[in-house]
């Protein structure tokens, strides 16, 4: 899995899961169980990744970030991005299709990263099932079959990216975005920004959802906790005076919102992350 802590660049220590790899070519396989109730630190991964959660549940925090993975989903995962994992209360068993993104990348012509982090069903969860099967199976043609469900997948996280691919957001809406990452900690309402940007709310409210994958309001809210977040790592600010200048009306309002997003209280991810 070739994990990378990202506070010493060491291989982290404790592990307190059960693997078993195997190499294909240009992929590694992998199948890996968690036990419940795990949290590791912040990370990132030398390799890129298709991962599907076979049993259990799990979520996988990048930034602000935080990406739900039941079963039957599957997790893309760029090598180099830094998160941290929080393994549900019964535990995770996942199958990981690993291979170095620069090099697979190029022989399709694309710039890597293929994509942002990113939870999927469809094609892509029946193509990593597939290949699991067929790893299982160990007959004599599973090395070939397995090494070509692997260029599948990498093909349909190109697809998706290419199919996703949406205009450059106009000059209005991006002053409005803004707006948004300069005043969060300000009382803002749909009409006042949708006045920024000389347009009706309603057109506002869909043009924002289209070209930035979320809506204003959850926009702002995700601006509010990174806000919150930058000051619980580098300050030792009280966590009222945290939730005021990021723009929560109240203690109770941050840390309901907060734990929401991170699924950690502000107490515990000042800790975590320290």
């Amino acid at each position: 899995m070739h994990l990378r802590s990202r506070n010493n660049g060491s291989d982290l220590s404790r592990r307190r899961e059960r693997r078993r790899s195997e190499r294909f070519a240009d992929f590694v396989l992998t199948e890996v169980t968690y036990p419940l109730d795990l949290r590791l630190p912040e990370h990132t991964h030398e390799l890129a990744c298709v991962a599907l959660t076979l049993n259990g549940y799990s979520t996988e925090t990048f930034g602000m970030r935080r990406l739900e993975r039941p079963e039957e989903t599957v997790l893309y995962r760029p090598y180099g991005e830094p998160h941290w994992d929080l393994i549900g209360n019964r535990g995770a068993r996942c199958f990981l299709v690993e291979f170095d993104e620069s090099n697979i990348s190029s022989l399709a012509g694309v710039n890597p990263p293929l994509s942002r982090p990113d939870v999927r069903r469809g094609a892509l969860a029946r193509l990593a099932l597939r290949a699991y099967c067929e790893w299982m199976q160990k007959d004599d043609a599973h090395s070939l079959v397995i090494q070509a469900l692997a260029h599948e997948m990498v093909a349909d996280i190109i697809r998706s990216d290419c199919n996703g691919v949406r205009l450059n957001a106009p000059v209005w809406l991006r002053r409005v975005k803004e707006a948004l990452d300069d005043c969060y900690a300000e009382v803002l309402t749909l009409t006042d920004l949708a006045a920024l940007g000389g347009v009706h709310p309603m057109h506002l409210a869909r043009a924002f959802r289209q070209h930035y994958h979320t809506s204003v309001g959850e926009y702002l809210r995700q601006r509010r906790i990174e806000a919150a977040s930058d000051q619980l790592l580098h300050t030792s600010k009280p966590l009222t005076e945290i939730a005021v200048a990021s723009g929560f009306s109240s203690h109770g309002h941050f840390c309901t919102a907060f734990k929401r997003v991170t699924s950690l209280t502000p107490s515990e991810f000042r800790q975590l992350r320290r």
